[in-house]
């Protein structure tokens, strides 16, 4: 007779463990780490701050739209723009931002103005192309927090 197998509540067990040994190991190991705990509401906001790029409420986004001063990046994905999106702004997904980045660097002078926008507050990927596009040079940059949702609840016109 062979050793008797462990019990299907103990591989459970062992398989748990395992996992959140794993799981901790690579958290630790890892560069780009999971926050254990942060305010997710405020995040976007602070490291904005911290990087010293400007934010703009849902008026002044809507001045900057109608006036035509900025060029507006969507940094949404691309199916996303194509259902609706600000008026004049321009596709610049963040997940294929090294794809897009060619298509507007002649005109994306250092000192040209952009206004960056996503989703909304808990949304990260304008953020992320905002920081993707300081360290290209390029310094006057505007993160619009609030994004589409709160242009869509302003009840402003979008494009299609």
């Amino acid at each position: 007779m062979g050793a008797a197998r462990p019990g299907l509540f103990t591989q459970i067990i062992q398989v748990l463990f395992a996992c959140l040994v794993l799981g901790t190991a690579a958290q630790f190991l890892s560069p780009t780490r999971i926050p254990w705990h942060e305010d997710w509401s405020n995040r976007a906001k602070a490291k904005a701050e911290n990087a010293g790029i400007a934010i703009v409420d849902t008026e002044q986004a809507r001045a900057i739209v109608d006036a035509g001063i900025a060029l507006i990046f969507d940094a949404r994905s691309q199916g996303d723009y194509d259902a609706d999106h600000l008026p004049g702004a321009l596709p610049f997904p963040d997940a294929k931002r090294a794809e897009f980045y060619p298509q507007y660097a002649d005109v994306l002078t250092p000192d040209q103005q952009a206004m960056i926008y996503c989703t909304g507050e808990t949304c990260d990927e304008s953020l992320e192309l905002c920081m993707f596009l300081l360290e290209q040079g390029h310094t006057n940059i505007l993160l619009y927090l609030g994004g589409f949702t709160d242009w869509q609840e302003a009840g402003y016109p979008v494009a299609r």
